[in-house]
Parts: structure tokens; sequence; C-alpha cells
């Protein structure tokens, strides 16, 4: 075998390998799949007790990517309940009033005002305010 055959032969292994990590590291760059809507809301509602803050990460990525979808009602008190969980009581209350100013007869609105003490204000003919 000549000395450039040698070379080779010798090389080889090396081609594939960084052929190999470099396909591999373009999949990994890619990052992993978006969750569609279901699936992040189910993984917020899983994560809410053992990860609230992945859970409120979640939450976030849900606003900006679905905003006013069927579930941002949900989604946005599931945050509310992420910021009491990781001791985040101002912001929680912060976001509670923010809520309860949108939804204040929502389903979600009783339990946003039993976490966080805020409650809706009256705003019709005659109330206080």
């Amino acid at each position: 075998m000549t000395t450039s055959t040698a070379v080779r032969w010798l090389a080889l292994p090396l081609l594939v390998a960084t052929c190999a990590s470099t396909s591999g590291s373009a999949a990994t760059t890619a990052g992993p799949a978006k969750l569609d809507e279901p699936a992040l809301m189910e993984k917020l509602r899983g994560d809410l007790k053992t990860n609230p803050a992945s859970a409120l990460a979640l939450a976030e990525e849900g606003e900006q990517r679905f905003a006013d979808s069927p579930s941002a009602e949900e989604r946005r008190a599931l945050a509310i309940q992420a910021l009491i969980n990781l001791d985040r009581i101002g912001a929680a209350r912060s976001r509670a009033f923010q809520f309860l100013a949108r939804y204040p007869d929502g389903p979600y609105s009783a339990h946003v005002a039993v976490m966080t003490g805020v409650h809706p204000t009256p705003t019709g003919p005659g109330q206080r305010r």
C-alpha cells in the first residue's frame, strides 16, 4: 500500500465522524419542534405544580403564539397560579387586576380572585368604585 492510499484509509473514519457530527449538529441547532396549542396547554397544566417556572414560560410562549385564542383566559389564569407557586405574589396580583378587568364574570375569575385576594371592581350605575 502506498503512502497516499494509507493516508486516505486513515482519513476515512475522520471524514465519516465529521459528516455524522455535522448532520447531527444541524438537527440540534434547529431546536425542538414547537408544541401546538392543545399540547402546550396540556404541558402547562401538568407543569403547574411540579415545575411552575416551566408552566410560566409555556404560558408566556402561548401568549406570544396564540394571543387571544379560545384558551387565552385559562392560560392567563394558569400563569397567575404559576406566579403564586413561584412565590411571586406581587406579580400574580398585578396580573389578577388585569385579568379580572378583562374577564370579570369568566369561568376562572372566582378562582383568580380567591388565589390573589383581588376582586373585580363593580362598574355599573349606582356601583361603588
